[in-house]
């Protein structure tokens, strides 16, 4: 979607909008209704969202929240979607800008040399902690290898080398996430591959954890000793990231100043720090531009800290089960308006019963009272700045957000150490079992639609992988299973983020193919909101295969309410298919549609009506018309094809007149247009004499196309009737 796509003008007159809205198969089965497609794909990630919300905060420090990365560093709120494209691809191309990202200001530490050598041999396993900027790394390595702008290619930890071979003849490059602990590598798979990269002359490398039983059985079983990926020290990281991002000394020189009487550099850039916390130090003091009030007290707001200060904060509170319900609902919600969180919070301890409550003076059988006991009915509220200094949490200035079509105030909570509701979280989940259930319980009731979809999908894919074990899904597969529309949502969510873990992948995988032909739909909708999701934009070619297992699903529907849940399966893979396509994936799932339309396997309507909806993001289809590329000609067949369909002609109708609206001031789109146009009165059958009819009626002088519409239905009316050939 582009920035203008964001706000819609109002539709010409009798044309409802492309956009599905609510179909007969989608309302409630339960009591509670399906939201419209722009909601879903909100809910599921704006991964698929460009055009963020407008912020008008005069006067306000817009603190950005958690750091996230190696040596280069998202700095936003835990709970911020990615934009477009950011997402680590972990399985399929590898986008160029994420390597560049990667190459942005690193330091070369001391073994890349040894390292580029190894990579030049064969596979070369690279090893090291989370935070060590290990990913980065081994692009950094694939690119000095195989030249700046190779291809490159991530795999899956799940990928079987012993069955492995390279698909893409242009790759140069292959990254590896991870190997999956129950497959270990033999001997004869390792020189496998290592042919197969020979003769396709490429790169790979394979990323691991810093498992000592892992890297010493690779040691033993293949003779191969893995680099250890030991980060440069911070001083280095520091100079040249801090010179990537403000080339000039003189500037350098002025941000530093900042530093000046309250900090030493030298005291901040403490040898433990990882990458991933130098750049937070970087991002810091170039937010704050040279001033120290800005800057404030540095040391308390770095995220590395927060990790060390958990156990005994929740030591603090463990008495205080305002503050404690509080802490665990900033925590999920960190970001989000204080008065959700609090409302949250009184939910979590009104379940809570005696699991979170202080004490209550107890009774003898006789009614008498004796000592005191634990109290699960406690609540004494305590103010919301009492709370806040209880859990180290600020609250942000007023600021007013403009999303969709309504304009709402927020007043955000945040910690003031970045990451520390990461930390809380993973800490209280480990130590703490009774409370795990309690949490489930809690977050699976979430009531706001949409909204809180994505924090709690978030939280609850990092605890598969906390947990672990054989059962670390199933509180994910409740979730997919419930009547609730935002309870699947979060299902989505939280496979996606299970999905990162090497161990967890090949279960998450196995779920939803399983899932994508299971006769319950809440499983299949769950199935097509995670391909729409991060796990599905990470591998389109999986997402849009179990798309396609999920259309052929539905063509064959008897009885009324299996029509309705598979109604609801159909609106889940429109959402999907929009959200792959939206996020840089045009051309793969463009020629998706058109095979499962050549291959006629399902409901052929269905996939045109798939198809309209994607006519609702023009940018890469005005492309391929304005350069009449070979895409651009199959889009003009579809199109025809979709215009001869009754069911699809609406919405394929309106969205070609928005085209034609909208492109009156830039070239390339009005020539588009034109081609478009122009073909479609080669053919002129029923659905383009439509269209044309609608043309002329609702157009005004300077529409693309208008022209060709009207010379086309003034040689119709003179008796030149044609049909394409």
């Amino acid at each position: 979607m582009t920035p203008e796509e964001g706000v819609r003008p109002p539709e010409p007159p009798g044309h409802p909008a492309a956009g599905p809205g609510p179909q007969p198969g989608d309302q409630p089965l339960g009591a509670e209704a399906e939201q419209d497609v722009p909601e879903l794909i909100d809910a599921i990630g704006r991964v698929a969202r460009v055009a963020g919300p407008f912020v008008y905060a005069p006067g306000g420090n817009i603190n950005a929240g958690s750091v996230h990365g190696g040596q280069r560093v998202h700095n936003g709120s835990a709970n911020e979607g990615r934009g477009p494209r950011e997402g680590r691809v972990r399985e399929g191309p590898v986008p160029e800008a994420e390597v560049r990202a990667a190459a942005f200001g690193y330091a070369r530490p001391d073994w890349f040399g040894t390292a580029l050598g190894r990579l030049k041999q064969g596979p070369l396993f690279l090893a090291g902690r989370p935070g060590t900027g290990r990913r980065t790394a081994a692009l950094n390595l694939l690119r000095a290898s195989c030249g700046e702008g190779a291809p490159l290619r991530a795999l899956d930890s799940v990928i079987e080398l012993d069955r492995w071979q390279p698909t893409d003849a242009s790759a140069r490059g292959y990254l590896m996430d991870g190997l999956f602990p129950s497959r270990p590598l033999s001997p004869g798979v390792l020189g496998h591959v290592h042919s197969l990269l020979a003769k396709a002359r490429a790169r790979m490398v394979i990323v691991l954890p810093d498992d000592a039983a892992l890297l010493r059985r690779l040691e033993q079983d293949l003779h191969v000793t893995p680099t250890m990926c030991v980060p440069p020290p911070p001083a280095l990281v520091f100079g040249s990231y801090f010179e990537a991002v403000v080339p000039v000394q003189e500037e350098r020189e002025r941000l530093l100043s900042a530093l000046e009487g309250r900090h030493e550099l030298g005291d901040l850039l403490a040898p433990e720090l990882v990458p991933a916390d130098v750049v937070e130090l970087v991002t810091a003091i170039v937010a704050a531009d040279g001033n120290p009030d800005a800057l404030g007290d540095l040391e308390s707001r770095l995220s590395y800290r927060a990790e060390q200060e958990v156990p005994e904060l929740v030591a603090k509170l463990r008495g205080d089960p305002d503050a404690l319900a509080f802490l665990l609902a900033a925590c999920v919600y960190e970001g989000l308006d204080h008065r959700l969180i609090r409302e949250e919070a009184d939910r979590l301890l009104r379940l809570s019963e005696d699991r979170l409550t202080a004490v209550l003076p107890g009774k003898d059988p006789q009614g008498a009272e004796t000592s005191e006991r634990p109290n699960p009915g406690f609540v004494f509220r305590r103010s919301l700045t009492e709370l806040l200094h209880a859990v180290r949490a600020v609250r942000r200035e007023r600021e007013i957000l403009t999303a969709a079509s309504y304009t709402h105030s927020v007043e955000a909570v945040v910690f003031v150490r970045h990451r520390q509701a990461e930390a809380v979280l993973r800490h209280v989940w480990r130590e703490y079992g009774q409370l795990s259930d309690l949490l489930v319980e809690w977050l699976r009731e979430v009531s706001r639609p949409g909204e809180l979809a994505r924090p709690v999908g978030q939280f609850m894919g990092k605890a598969a992988s906390w947990g672990g074990g054989r059962r670390a899904l199933r509180h994910i597969q409740a979730l997919a299973e419930s009547e609730r529309v935002n309870s699947r949502l979060i299902a989505a969510n939280a496979l996606s983020i299970a999905a990162e873990d090497p161990v967890l992948v090949a279960e998450v995988r196995y779920r939803l193919q399983r899932w994508s032909t299971a006769a319950d739909f809440r499983l299949r909708t769950t199935v097509a909101y995670a391909c729409g999701a991060e796990f599905g934009l990470s591998r389109p070619d999986l997402a849009l295969h179990l798309l396609h297992a999920l259309l052929l699903g539905v063509r064959d529907s008897h009885g009324a309410e299996q029509a309705e849940g598979d109604g609801r399966v159909l609106l889940a893979v429109r959402v999907a298919v929009l959200s792959l396509f939206r996020s840089g994936n045009e051309a793969q799932v463009f020629g998706r549609v058109i095979e499962w339309l050549a291959a006629e396997q399902g409901d052929t309507e269905q996939v045109l009506s798939l198809f309209s909806q994607l006519l609702q993001s023009p940018q890469w289809f005005m492309r391929q018309l304005a350069e009449r590329t070979p895409d651009g000609r199959r889009a003009v067949e579809v199109i025809s094809r979709a215009l001869n369909e009754e069911g699809s002609f609406e919405a394929t109708c309106s969205a070609l007149l928005r085209w034609a609206e909208r492109v009156q001031w830039d070239e390339t789109s009005f020539s588009a247009v034109e081609n478009l146009f122009a073909a479609l009165a080669r053919s002129m059958r029923s659905g383009e004499f439509r269209l044309f009819v609608e043309m002329d009626e609702r157009g005004s002088d300077g529409w693309a196309g208008l022209d060709v519409a009207r010379r086309a239905l003034s040689r119709w009316r003179a008796g030149e009737r044609w049909e394409a050939a």
